[in-house]
């Protein structure tokens, strides 16, 4: 038996990463398959060879038992990562800014860190960049702006990249593959200008792939997406997962408040302070869609 960590996951079969940094391709025994669990990238796994790889081929084995997760996110989906790095657009296509928080919450959930990085800065003005950055202030998590085409930023992404797993989120047509292109041209990744009709990004990714950096460490590049619903989550959980609001627990007039209109609510006094106002109006976006759930 070896253990491995699974790469790549498509059609029911799995790449396999071996301790000695084989390749195999793997299907699931069939137990495994009846289990609540999906094998996902990420996944650290036991299985049983059946051919060895030869040359530039891989291997072929059996998936015989799935070791626990330290932390699994469900969109996109992975498992023991160390960090998240969120990424978005300033320009083609616009930031959304929404899905910068919805990313955020599940990355809370598996108390998992959280990077934000505003990429494609060469398509704005300096003037613009900097209105940009004293409007994220507040922000509770570190914040980088980058440029795969003038390389302002990379440096800085790469030493946050270097020597931990981490996974690369956030919508279609952003620049995630060629940012990483950027950090390391020998990926080699697929990428794609965005539609001039719908002002969005083609899908140039397909499905989630755990990658090995030069640098240590590894990076799992995954699909786009725009749309991410909170599951099992409740409207008074969710101040639990804004590390700025959380931070004020207690310092409220009533011990259940939910920071929407209540009197004495300790998150009103440190809007603009503590609190960014947008990430606000996140937080009571999200606690309607919740009570609407």
């Amino acid at each position: 038996m070896h253990q491995g960590k699974v790469i790549n996951a498509v059609g029911g079969f799995f790449t396999v990463l071996d301790q000695e940094g084989k390749k195999y391709i793997c299907r699931a025994r069939g137990a495994l398959k009846k289990g609540s669990k999906t094998l996902i990238v990420g996944d650290e796994v036991v299985f049983q060879p059946l051919k060895e790889p030869a040359g530039h081929a891989e291997g072929e084995g059996i998936v015989e038992k799935h070791l626990p997760r330290s932390n699994c996110l469900t969109r996109p989906a992975v498992a023991n990562v160390d960090q998240v790095v969120v990424v978005v657009s300033l320009k083609n296509p616009e930031c959304d800014w929404q899905l910068i928080s919805r990313i955020a919450i599940l990355a809370e959930k598996e108390t998992l860190p959280v990077v934000t990085c505003f990429n494609k800065t060469d398509l704005i003005t300096p003037e613009q960049v900097q209105q940009l950055i004293s409007s994220v202030k507040p922000f509770p998590y570190p914040v980088l702006f980058t440029s795969a085409l003038s390389g302002s930023g990379i440096a800085e992404l790469i030493n946050i990249l270097a020597g931990c797993c981490s996974v690369l989120a956030g919508p279609s047509g952003v620049g995630k593959s060629t940012l990483l292109n950027s950090i390391q041209p020998g990926l080699s990744l697929q990428t794609a200008a965005v539609s001039g009709k719908i002002g969005r990004g083609k899908h140039t990714t397909r499905q989630a792939t755990l990658l090995p950096l030069d640098q240590g460490g590894s990076v799992v590049d995954t699909p786009g997406f725009s749309r991410l619903d909170f599951k099992d989550l409740t409207a008074p959980q969710l101040a639990d997962y804004f590390p700025e609001l959380e931070k004020l627990r207690g310092q409220c007039g009533f011990r259940d408040c939910l920071h929407i209109s209540e009197p004495r609510c300790a998150i009103h006094e440190e809007l603009g302070h503590t609190v960014n106002p947008l990430r606000y109006e996140h937080y009571k976006t999200f606690i309607q869609e919740l009570y609407l759930q």
